[in-house]
């Protein structure tokens, strides 16, 4: 009894395991109606949760000067830019945004993607929207700045290749680190979307195309 005692007396006494820290990443696509790929953006929201604390960091690469050109013969000078500044470029440009998750995701892509965001703002990477002819590490456009961490030789680029036709291409990307894609943590979205701007959500299986953006770029 005694010996009973004292074992029950130790599981009490031992220390509960700590909690682990939670994950999650949200796809951001944005495209004019009717569809102009000048129009069209790609971007990404990346969470840490630890003991009810939000760390977030986020990729939206664009050109320095903020004008995105359909061609250009030499890569320019890009910026990440802030949520805040996205999203009022987005509604500037009249342009509708459309999002996939938040989902959550093993910490191995979280890791790699902050690692991303670094190597974008130190200077090393230029911008360049049609960017077929470079590899990722040298100058991309705002879609490949985000596969290139997982997919760096996943390379296409066109007129109807951007915008929504991106979100799937890019989920599927990050499909193997994400956990039960099919259940979104909504109440994240709000720390990511600035008040008052309005978003289309978009489900794990939801897959706009080029042929959805050709489609719409006829209405013009």
């Amino acid at each position: 009894m005694r010996r009973m005692l004292a074992l029950t007396a130790g599981l009490m006494l031992a220390p509960l395991p700590a909690r682990a820290d939670d994950y999650f990443i949200t796809v951001f696509t944005a495209e004019s109606v009717p569809f102009e790929s000048k129009k069209t953006h790609t971007f990404a929201a990346l969470q840490k949760v630890s003991d009810g604390a939000v760390t977030q960091h986020s990729i939206s690469w664009l050109p320095e000067s903020r004008k995105v050109r359909g061609l250009t013969l030499r890569p320019e000078a890009g910026a990440n830019v802030s949520l805040d500044e996205t999203f009022k470029l987005c509604r500037e440009l009249g342009m509708r945004v459309s999002v996939w998750g938040p989902y959550r995701t093993k910490p191995e892509l979280y890791d790699l993607l902050v690692c991303q965001k670094q190597k974008l703002e130190s200077g090393t990477v230029r911008y360049k929207p049609t960017d077929s002819m470079y590899p990722s590490n040298v100058a991309c456009n705002c879609y490949h700045a985000l596969w290139q961490p997982v997919a760096p030789h996943r390379k296409y680029a066109g007129p109807f290749n951007c915008g929504d036709a991106t979100g799937p291409v890019t989920v599927h990307l990050f499909s193997k680190w994400l956990i039960e894609p099919c259940h979104t943590q909504g109440g994240l979205l709000e720390l990511s979307v600035p008040k008052g701007e309005p978003v289309t959500r978009r489900a794990f299986d939801d897959k706009p195309t080029r042929a959805d953006a050709i489609r719409s770029a006829r209405e013009r």
